[in-house]
């Protein structure tokens, strides 16, 4: 039995796409999944939209995930919560509670780079697969944070229990470093007078909206596991109780051994027919076939039939492109 099954709080679990493009087939499987998990404890549902990135999202991709997720009855509970509505609360939280563990750093990839270039006991270390923990160049030179603001991370052990992956024992400042939650301050485009907070980074903002929703279940992908103890260092430091039920989900590759992503072209959902979407999605989550019928139907088979050992220590899995499947 896990630790999270003796619970008798409601479940709050949460979808949390980012609108960069549209959803693709990992997407859809952490989408069944979260839903299916929230769905058989009797809990809720959330959907938020994390477009804390205005470079990168767009509406039009927010647009169609909703519609995605309609046609597959997918139907989350309450409003749909979009980051870009509470900029506002992440820079207070960030100015006002985690302001005496944070600093301004003027630092760019090129300088760290420079500067572990310079130590020889840690140049053979550079490489873009090992991305340079930071040094804490920045640390005590008190500098403004209209510069980038970096968050310290604790240098001890934090540990968590993972629903799939077991007991997780992680340092994050060895793992992360102190990790940069709000860029450098930019200048509004219409007057050079104007100066605007720079962008929230993913890691507060997270946390943030995970205390805000009341979330207690977090379903999402094993690439994002790594993180896990660094946003756990923030609850403690918000004093806030932590999320303690996680599923963190194999990651599904493509026959280039790359995580299905927007950024290595996976292909969109959007054009494959809702039943055989489920279908797929259901196969890779290791469950039970479930008889096509209406996505509702589809869906309630599968919350009654829900096996979590499936998925235990599962970690990649293959997936070829989709007009091989469906």
């Amino acid at each position: 039995m896990s630790p999270s099954a003796t619970t008798t709080t409601p479940v709050i679990g949460r979808f949390a796409p980012s609108p960069t493009g549209s959803l693709h087939i990992g997407s859809l499987v952490t989408a069944v999944a979260s839903f299916c998990l929230a769905k058989k404890a009797g809990g809720k549902w959330l959907l938020r939209i994390e477009d804390v990135d205005d470079e990168r999202c767009h509406a039009r991709f927010s647009q169609q995930i909703l519609a995605d997720l309609t046609r597959l009855d997918l139907h989350w509970d309450g409003d749909v919560y979009y980051q870009s509505q509470h900029l506002d609360l992440y820079h207070e939280i960030l100015e006002n509670q985690l302001g005496s563990v944070s600093y301004g750093c003027d630092c760019s990839r090129k300088s760290i780079q420079q500067f572990y270039q310079n130590q020889p006991s840690f140049a053979d270390k550079l490489s873009e697969q090992n991305p340079l923990i930071y040094p804490k160049i920045c640390e005590h030179k008190n500098l403004g944070k209209h510069h980038a603001v970096r968050l310290i991370m604790p240098d001890k052990n934090i540990d968590f229990f993972d629903n799939y992956q077991g007991l997780i024992i992680d340092n994050p400042q060895y793992s992360q470093g102190d990790i940069v939650v709000r860029r450098r301050q930019v200048f509004n485009q219409n007057s050079q007078n104007t100066p605007q907070k720079g962008m929230i980074n993913y890691m507060l903002a997270v946390v943030v909206d995970d205390i805000a929703q009341g979330v207690n279940q977090i379903v999402r992908g094993l690439d994002i596991l790594p993180l896990t103890t660094a946003q756990l260092a923030i609850y403690d430091y918000l004093q806030m109780p932590i999320v303690k039920d996680y599923y963190h989900l194999p990651i599904l590759i493509n026959d280039k051994g790359q995580k299905l992503s927007k950024q290595t072209l996976a292909e969109p959902i959007e054009h494959y027919n809702a039943q055989d979407l489920l279908q797929l999605a259901l196969k890779f989550l290791g469950q039970q076939p479930v008889e096509k019928n209406s996505p509702e139907v589809m869906l309630q088979q599968a919350i009654a039939q829900w096996q979590d050992e499936k998925l235990v220590g599962k970690q990649q899995l293959f997936c070829p492109p989709l007009s091989d499947l469906i």
